[in-house]
């Protein structure tokens, strides 16, 4: 079987999607008895480029989303021609198939909805997509793929889709996410980000729907108690992006927090691993990555315990209503204090982590798209 597996966003910092797309990649490549996996690459393959086992074919001038939705759609079906496929498969949930894909099967991931279920945080297009685009072009894919029950249902009363017509195939957590021994941690994180204090982790986009700011004021409400806490955000600016500087400014803790963007595959397990607490207070996810890689690092977590998360961390992190300033510092504060509760957190993480995998997901894939191409 030959699939095209659309590549979109790999050449700029990863979002939550661009993780899927390269992770899911990667596990296709190297799975005994998988599909032969080209790479339709818009923008680039990323760290994709020398990744043994998959092939390239380029699309030029699809680097963003209008080329993508336009140009893309007319290259698309002559690639699938030109390299006879069988399946094409769209990870980013956008469908760029307006003018078909010349045989092939159409398989999509849609993450989420948020631009139905949370609005008011979604660029335009975004909002364009998912409200006008999506509803007219997903019914005409061959499957469609989503991430955890609570975006199936989503998907089901926002853009009319069955429960038939959707397959449920969750994220993987990759093998490097384990925990590191402090020896090695403690050093690494002196020297790469200064920290030698204890920290509350958030790794993920800084806008509006991850709830960031509620997330400080909870800090905030803390850190007067422990005064060499630290709060360290990791993620990349975004629209419609929570104004860090001022928040903490108005809080006065501007010398408690440190914000250093994005960071790479080397740094996150080391990070994840030094932190005292890892703190996602977000409003809407589709799934919910962070938590899973925090947890098979062997820290505790503190998440919302609103839309996929609570189907996604099951027991083994302490949830919270997201919007409740003071419920989110009063359980931060009682992980600190109890180191009982911390080993309990660490042993349920660490075995609920160990249920995902990214070989699953690529295994469950390939089942949609023996699925679809008959």
């Amino acid at each position: 079987m030959k699939i095209g597996l659309l590549t979109y966003g790999l050449d700029r910092p990863l979002t939550g999607i661009g993780r899927y797309t390269l992770e899911l990649a990667r596990a296709l490549a190297v799975l005994r008895d998988g599909p032969e996996v080209t790479l339709l690459a818009a923008g680039g393959a990323g760290p994709l480029a020398s990744k043994k086992g998959l092939r390239y074919a380029s699309l030029p001038g699809c680097r963003l989303l209008p080329g993508l939705l336009t140009f893309g759609a007319l290259l698309i079906p002559w690639v699938a021609r030109r390299l006879g496929l069988d399946v094409i498969h769209d990870p980013t949930g956008i469908t760029p198939f307006l003018f078909g894909t010349d045989g092939a099967r159409a398989v999509v991931t849609v993450h989420d909805v948020f631009a139905w279920s949370f609005p008011g945080t979604s660029s335009l297009l975004d909002t364009l997509i998912y409200r006008y685009w999506l509803p007219h072009h997903l019914p005409r894919t061959d499957a469609v793929i989503t991430v955890s029950h609570r975006s199936a249902l989503d998907i089901q009363q926002y853009l009319g889709l069955s429960a038939r017509s959707l397959r449920i195939v969750p994220y993987g957590v990759d093998g490097r996410f384990h925990p590191l021994p402090d020896g090695q941690v403690r050093p690494y994180l002196r020297e790469r980000f200064g920290l030698s204090d204890p920290y509350v982790l958030y790794v993920g986009a800084l806008t509006i729907r991850k709830n960031v700011e509620r997330a400080l004021e909870a800090f905030a409400a803390i850190v007067r108690h422990l005064p060499s806490l630290r709060f360290v955000l990791v993620g990349p600016r975004a629209w419609k992006q929570t104004p860090v500087e001022a928040i903490v400014r108005r809080l006065e803790i501007a010398d408690k927090v440190i914000a250093t963007g994005p960071l790479g595959d080397a740094d996150l397990p080391a990070i994840y691993s030094g932190a005292a607490l890892f703190l996602f207070p977000s409003l809407y996810e589709g799934f919910g990555l962070p938590p899973l890689e925090a947890m098979a690092c062997g820290t505790p977590v503190v998440c919302s315990n609103t839309s996929s998360l609570p189907e996604v961390v099951g027991d083994a992190a302490i949830m919270v209503d997201p919007y409740d300033v003071e419920g989110l510092a009063e359980a931060m504060a009682l992980v600190l204090a109890d180191t009982d509760l911390q080993a309990e957190l660490r042993t349920k993480g660490l075995e609920r982590a160990g249920q995902f995998t990214w070989e699953r997901t690529a295994r469950e894939t390939v089942a949609v798209y023996r699925e679809a191409a008959g």
